[in-house]
């Protein structure tokens, strides 16, 4: 029997709980001719084997219009260059407004098949209303709580797309860090992103507690990237699972008990990197 995986990973890293840092390079603005600071340009690349079955779009907003972000485009980069060592065709998107957002995951739809395995990776800005969550995009002078659904990208639209049209395994991975991702959104009291239940077939993954806050670290990636990156590093064989399991206790500790990893998982067949050795499946909710 064909094994038909699909692979979503999404990391939505915003303010979080910062400190303050100076400005790396990528986001210290130049002033144009009506002293405005000038953006970052949007940057769309594509690497690795494009015959390959293992696709990946990353996306990472680091030069917002409000609360500019550190780490983002670092952990794209960084994230970038492990998925093309193990083996994805990769689509790194960099700086995107909404526009440039939603065409560029439609463009990631399109390029996808049945028997794929395909890989969703958003760093930036993210935000919860009424049990949705939202990913952001650098555009975000004018967003308010009332308007996310037409001025940023829901996450469970996202994951319903990729599921419709893949109809294998499904993996959300929400890296939130949720401070101040829109003007007037430090007055709510909603904290954290939404809980989601994966549908049969998909393993959803929290960088923290549903309504926790989480780390953007103190060095070029955040705190639960960072530690993904390392994860990853030895996945091969691995659970995927597994692979998330061995991320939490080392960012429960770093964030000294304030960011606990959480992932709930509900899968037709084990997934591996390099395939499994067991073929029982498993249900789990950490």
């Amino acid at each position: 029997m064909k094994r038909i995986l699909f692979f979503v990973v999404i990391l939505l890293v915003s303010g979080c709980i910062q400190t303050v840092k100076q400005d790396p390079p990528s986001l210290v603005r130049t002033l144009d001719a009506t002293n405005k600071p000038q953006k970052s340009a949007a940057v769309v690349k594509t690497q690795g084997n494009p015959k390959s079955s293992y696709k990946a779009l990353i996306i990472g907003n680091s030069d917002y219009d409000y609360s500019r972000l550190q780490n983002p485009v670092n952990d794209a980069k960084a994230m970038n260059d492990k998925l093309v060592d193990m083996g994805f065709h990769v689509t790194r998107a960099t700086n995107l407004d909404h526009k440039t957002m939603q065409d560029t995951i439609k463009t990631f739809e399109q390029r996808l098949s049945v028997q794929d395995v395909a890989l969703f990776y958003f760093s930036g800005h993210g935000a919860q209303v009424n049990g949705k969550n939202f990913l952001i995009p650098v555009d975000n002078e004018e967003i308010k709580e009332n308007n996310l659904e037409n001025k940023a990208v829901s996450a469970q639209n996202v994951l319903a797309m990729m599921k419709n049209t893949n109809k294998g395994m499904n993996i959300l991975i929400l890296d939130a860090c949720r401070n101040n991702p829109y003007e007037g959104s430090q007055k709510s009291n909603v904290r954290g992103l939404a809980r989601v239940s994966p549908p049969r077939g998909a393993l959803i993954a929290f960088a923290a507690a549903p309504g926790q806050p989480a780390s953007d670290g103190d060095g070029l990636n955040g705190l639960y990237t960072d530690h993904l990156l390392k994860a990853l590093d030895n996945a091969k064989h691995k659970r995927i699972e597994d692979v998330f399991m061995e991320i939490r206790d080392p960012v429960f500790k770093e964030s000294k008990k304030k960011q606990e990893p959480w992932y709930q998982a509900s899968l037709r067949e084990p997934f591996c990197f390099g395939g499994c050795s067991v073929v029982n499946s498993r249900s789990n909710d950490f």
